[in-house]
């Protein structure tokens, strides 16, 4: 690495500590501090537990930093050095413009596979441990803790898949629960049912209907009790029903194959399958738009380029959102909704760097 590349990366290195803590500290008390008020007033919580949740949440917020915290960086340092002539120093010593922005995309570069791998590896893992803690006290609070399940138990295409509209703990309930039977591969019986109870050793179906698939003319068959012969209890089935956020790629990925297959909405969880990376690789993105705007600012520039980079920051995500609602609308696919922003951005950002002459 060449001497200019070390001192450029050295001097957005500071700027960008200060980004991710400023921004996570404007995320925390939007979001984290209030809601561990909400849990400690209601549920009594210790502040050791309060302060494991605090640290269970904070990567999930730290990943929406990252990208924020390269823009106020680059704007910052580049609006210094305009401002005390640096930049003209160094044009006049050779160093074009775009030979200055090499090392900051290397910078961006790094930043967005750190985040991805933050996203990737430590996010699901903590949000899952998470749930666990706040299903637990919701518990022993005597409160009544429901979640959604979907539950896949095939080995070799045979077996079934369980789908609830809720899952409620408390009460060893299920509400909804649609059973798909396979066997070898092939859907061949579809059990709907009021709810199921669970027994202490199985669950049992409540005024259900189960009906053959695939023959020409199926015929429901209405049943008041029936036995699922499922034996995991609630409580593990909580642990094991996970949220979009709470699955690695892998994982989520493998949702999103299944319910194709069985043919249900799988919008929202594609749209969170490319936003794993979407969202760290907006750090590339705007590590190159970054340099061409902070070199227009002046001495004493830290405001201005924390102000400007709120306001990108701001626009990104209001487009980010927006495009995920027009997504899961209908009006988008949801890749293209995920990267969209990044793209665009990069379009700008090759422009701006283009126009700079030296």
């Amino acid at each position: 690495m060449k001497t200019l590349d070390r001192y450029l990366i050295k001097q957005v290195a500071g700027p960008f500590l200060f980004g991710v803590v400023a921004f996570v500290l404007l995320f925390v008390s939007a979001n984290i501090l209030f809601r561990l008020v909400e849990l400690v007033s209601q549920l009594g919580l210790s502040i050791w537990v309060a302060v494991e949740l605090f640290a269970l949440w904070l990567p999930k917020f730290i990943v929406l930093t990252f990208p924020l915290a390269t823009l106020v960086a680059i704007l910052i340092v580049f609006g210094r050095m305009s401002g005390d002539s640096e930049l003209v120093a160094m044009y006049a010593g050779g160093v074009g413009f775009r030979r200055l922005v090499l090392p900051l995309l290397a910078f961006g570069l790094a930043v967005s596979i750190a985040t991805a791998a933050l996203n990737e590896l430590v996010v699901p893992a903590s949000e899952r441990r998470a749930e666990d803690i706040v299903r637990e006290a919701t518990l022993r609070a005597g409160g009544e803790y429901e979640q959604g399940l979907l539950k896949r138990e095939i080995t070799d295409g045979t077996g079934k898949v369980i789908i609830a509209d809720k899952l409620n703990v408390s009460t060893g309930e299920m509400v909804g629960p649609i059973i798909l039977w396979f066997t070898q591969g092939k859907l061949i019986t579809v059990v709907a049912a009021e709810k199921a109870r669970w027994r202490g050793k199985d669950w049992q179906l409540i005024n259900g209907t189960s009906v053959p698939w695939g023959t020409r003319y199926p015929i429901s068959t209405a049943f008041p009790v029936a036995d699922l012969q499922f034996p995991k209890p609630p409580e593990q089935l909580a642990r094991e029903s996970r949220s979009p956020d709470q699955m690695t790629y892998r994982e989520l990925k493998s949702y999103i194959q299944d319910a194709m297959r069985r043919k249900q909405p799988v919008t929202s969880h594609e749209l969170t399958l490319y936003h794993k990376f979407s969202i760290p690789f907006a750090s590339l993105v705007f590590a190159l738009i970054a340099p061409a705007l902070g070199m227009r600012s002046h001495r004493g520039s830290g405001s201005i380029g924390m102000g400007l980079a709120i306001l990108i920051g701001f626009a990104y995500y209001v487009i980010y959102n927006y495009l995920s609602v027009v997504a899961q609308q209908g009006g988008l696919s949801p890749v293209w909704a995920a990267w969209l922003p990044n793209l665009v951005t990069a379009v700008v950002g090759v422009g701006l760097v283009m126009r700079v002459r030296r």
